[in-house]
Parts: C-alpha cells; sequence; structure tokens
C-alpha cells in the first residue's frame, strides 16, 4: 500500500511537469516576415521617417515588440490623422504630421504611411496609444495588435471610427494596455529568421549609425 502511493505521487509530480508552460528563457524566437518597418529604441521617439526595409527574415530580442494593423506582423497601421505610443511617460513613437497614414502620393504625402512599428518595451509596464483627428470629416484608427519577440501576439483594439469632432484638433483614442499578460502563441510560428535585430533596433537607420 505504501509503495502504491510513493508511485502514483511521483506520476502527479510528473504530470505536473509535462503540463507546465514553458519557461520564457527557453522559448525561441520567431521569424518576422521582411518588410518595411519603422524602427525605434533610439533612446528618442521614434518617427514615421525611420523607415527600414528587411530583406530577409529578421529575429527580434527580448522585450523587442511588432506593433502593427492586424493579426499579421506587416499588416499596416490606419490612421486619421496622427498617433502616438507612449510608456512610463516616455515617448516610443511620435506621428504629428497631421495627415492620414493613407495619403501616399504627391508632395504632401504623410511621413508616417502605416509601416509596423518596432519598439523596445518594459513588458511590466503598460503602453499607451493616443491618436488626434486633426481634419477632414472621419477619425479613424484601425486595429492594433502586439508581437512579442517569441511570434506571441495580442490584439489590443478593433480600432475607431467616428465623425470628426466640431471643434479640432480632437483626441479621439487613448487607452493603456498591460503587456504581462493576454498574449497568444499562434499554431505554427517559423523561427528561421536570418538577421538579427540589434538591442537598439534603430540603430540599423543611417542617422543612427554613427551614434553610441
Amino acid at each position: 500500500m505504501e509503495r502504491y502511493l510513493t508511485t502514483g505521487a511521483v506520476v502527479l509530480v510528473v504530470g505536473a511537469l509535462v503540463a507546465a508552460p514553458v519557461p520564457p528563457d527557453t522559448r525561441t524566437p520567431a521569424a518576422f516576415p521582411a518588410g518595411q518597418y519603422v524602427l525605434g529604441g533610439s533612446g528618442e521617439a521614434a518617427r514615421g521617417e525611420d523607415r527600414y526595409e528587411f530583406t530577409k527574415t529578421f529575429r527580434l530580442k527580448r522585450d523587442q515588440y511588432v506593433l502593427s494593423g492586424g493579426p499579421k506582423p506587416t499588416d499596416l497601421i490606419v490612421v486619421d490623422d496622427d498617433l502616438e505610443v507612449t510608456q512610463g511617460g516616455k515617448k516610443m513613437f511620435v506621428d504629428d504630421d497631421h495627415r492620414a497614414s493613407t495619403d501616399t502620393r504627391g508632395k504632401e504625402a504623410a511621413q508616417y504611411q502605416g509601416q509596423p512599428i518596432v519598439l523596445v518595451l518594459d513588458p511590466a509596464k503598460k503602453v499607451r496609444i493616443v491618436a488626434t483627428d486633426h481634419g477632414g470629416a472621419d477619425a479613424v484608427l484601425s486595429a492594433l495588435w502586439l508581437h512579442r519577440w517569441d511570434g506571441a501576439r495580442k490584439k489590443l483594439t478593433d480600432g475607431k471610427k467616428v465623425t470628426s469632432a466640431a471643434t479640432l484638433p480632437s483626441t479621439f483614442f487613448d487607452e493603456s494596455f498591460a503587456l504581462d499578460a493576454g498574449f497568444e502563441m499562434p499554431e505554427k510560428v517559423p523561427t528561421d529568421a536570418v538577421v538579427d535585430v540589434p538591442e537598439k533596433p534603430a540603430m540599423l537607420l543611417p542617422r543612427f549609425k554613427n551614434k553610441p
């Protein structure tokens, strides 16, 4: 009888080990698809012109995320007109050109054209996203998704579309999101990345390469 109980206890322990979640330190970084992204992490707010073209799949480091407009990291963000991302009172990204991200033609094209944004964030702190309308008939923000370095993703918002306020500029979206929970892992996450992103992603941009 005593032997049976001991064996049963061992089985329970083994079962607990099998069911335990994968420790963060053992996760494999995901391979993010090639494409054009805005790169943050320079120590100052990233802007729409901080675009970089990845020609090969790339790998993020821990605490690096991609903010996109959909379930794919390459999905464009639509904002009409301006977008700001902050954490702990620090500006991580600023779009203040007063133009919709879909205005991509002509001499007065938007500086930020909706490219996904690579951000370096503290997972213990909330990230705040603010959208402001400056003119036109509608104020628009697309859905927003946050993609973690290991490929897990979290839908932050379905977005918002409202008629422009009578008095402009007008903040029509202002919400904060926790980063320590709510991420879901897709069924298939590629891990065969070719390029490693530096700890400060923006260092890949020409204007930052010579800075310490």
